[in-house]
């Protein structure tokens, strides 16, 4: 199977004890059935250990702690599991992570999450224009030769962000109204961080930002090619190709509105929340398209 990435896919390497954000806290860590034979036929002190935290209600996933860390987290921010057995010997959301898929038939598009500080800082910090190594028969398919359309739209650096914006809207002929109450749309969905309702807060008045400021548009645009790259696709499924392109659109008005300090440090800061808060949850990501198909304009 081809695997297809962007281009700054390579530079990617996990920070382990310098993240502030480690994905061994707060979530969910399940057990693949690969990796569960694998360490079902460990022995030894720490096999005792790795078995004994392990929850079977379900799938099999590792119990966390009342702080909802990683029983295999040291308190050096490293991987028990990793320095006593070595990397392949890591469950597969854990191998994986932050990276996600598109599937195509013929091909796999392989992807980096926002959710992780590290990537979010190599793709929002990227001067150069993103690109991917697209086969010429994959890019003609439909889906993509459109995204393609998309992409360069949103990489036309003749124009501020904003109206490159626009110019994609107008491609798909759909608006995004300034009257609709985010806030509450945002604040009704699936919370698990507290400093994200802080930042809703900042959009409580509305998601439109008066000042004409372009020192960021680079990283904008960043933003919003891996908001295509990441949740186009699966329009191929669904068919809301409007409603994905408008979701592109409104989480790029809301995470400006909530940079109030106009820092690319925010900017990554509120990225990595807004990933980790809605792009993991298919309950939200589905509220938020059937709420933006109420704005598409009727042929």
């Amino acid at each position: 199977m081809t695997i297809v990435t962007p281009d700054y896919y390579k530079n990617f390497k996990c920070i382990a004890d310098r993240c502030r954000h480690s994905c061994c806290i707060g979530w969910e860590i399940d057990i693949d059935d690969a990796t569960f034979n694998k360490y079902d036929n460990l022995k030894g002190d720490f096999a005792l250990k790795l078995k004994s935290n392990i929850e079977f209600e379900g799938t099999p996933h590792f119990r966390l702690d009342t702080t909802e860390r990683c029983p295999f987290l040291n308190s050096n921010g490293l991987c028990d599991i990793i320095t006593n057995l070595g990397e392949d010997m890591l469950c597969q959301i854990c191998s994986d992570h932050p990276r996600f898929r598109n599937l195509y038939s013929d091909f796999t598009e392989v992807g980096l999450g926002l959710c992780c500080e590290a990537a979010a800082e190599i793709i929002l910090t990227k001067k150069e224009k993103t690109s991917l190594s697209l086969t010429t028969e994959a890019s003609q398919l439909p889906i993509l030769n459109f995204r393609e359309k998309l992409f360069g739209i949103l990489q036309d650096r003749s124009l501020p962000i904003k109206n490159r914006v626009n110019n994609m809207l107008s491609l798909i002929d759909a608006y995004l109204p300034v009257d609709t109450n985010w806030y509450s749309v945002f604040y009704s969905l699936e919370r698990m961080d507290k400093t994200w309702d802080d930042y809703l807060l900042r959009i409580k008045d509305g998601i439109e930002t008066e000042a004409d400021e372009h020192s960021l548009d680079t990283a904008y645009e960043q933003l919003l090619v891996y908001l295509i790259f990441r949740h186009f696709s699966d329009c191929q499924y669904d068919g809301k190709v409007k409603e994905r392109v408008l979701l592109a659109a409104l989480i790029y008005k809301v995470i400006k509105a909530m940079n109030t300090s106009n820092t690319l440090k925010e900017l990554i800061e509120i990225s990595r929340l807004y990933s980790c808060e809605i792009e993991y949850s298919d309950e939200n990501i589905n509220r938020l398209l059937s709420e933006l198909s109420l704005y598409i304009n009727p042929r």
